[in-house]
């Protein structure tokens, strides 16, 4: 499953990621205070730290670590 998207605030990565730019946000929370995107539910932070590392836009869904 992809992920491109802030579900909170309903907002592509890839749109995000143009903002970002021109407003040369470096951090998750730079777009936080922005965009309120990973201020919800939190669930898009990891993949925006991503995007602002890679510069990637869409991810594979990172599932959490299989419980014993």
């Amino acid at each position: 499953m992809a992920v491109y998207m802030c579900m909170c605030y309903p907002t592509t990565f890839e749109e995000i990621k143009e903002i970002a730019e021109e407003k040369r946000w470096k951090t998750v929370d730079d777009i936080g205070d922005g965009l309120g995107c990973g201020t919800g539910c939190g669930l898009c932070r990891p993949y925006l730290a991503l995007m602002l590392q890679t510069g990637e836009t869409e991810f594979e869904a990172l599932l959490p670590a299989a419980r014993k």
